[in-house]
């Protein structure tokens, strides 16, 4: 089939066919590379965006930690001033 349609051509219209090709060809894999170059740009921003999220969730892990420790700290002292408040009381009562 192929030799059919090239046979009929001329040399000319042939190379012109071939030069159109190569450059559709070019431009395909142009655009390709554009389109490859934006999704490593969107990966890249992904990536760097992640990482300040795994970071903000490590800082939220400290805080929680940080938090549970003041409360376990705040119910200690909670704990020590109602023993001290009931000692007086149960002295003044003897």
């Amino acid at each position: 089939m192929d030799e059919m349609l090239l046979g009929v051509r001329s040399d000319e219209e042939a190379i012109d066919d071939s030069m159109a090709y190569s450059i559709q060809s070019a431009a395909s894999v142009s655009n390709l590379a554009d389109r490859l170059r934006a999704r490593a740009n969107e990966v890249q921003e992904l990536t760097t965006e992640n990482s300040s999220l795994q970071r903000m969730l490590h800082e939220l892990d400290m805080l929680q930690v940080s938090n549970e420790k003041i409360l376990e700290d705040h119910e200690r002292l909670m704990s020590k001033l109602k023993r001290r408040r009931h000692i007086p009381s149960e002295a003044s009562r003897t």
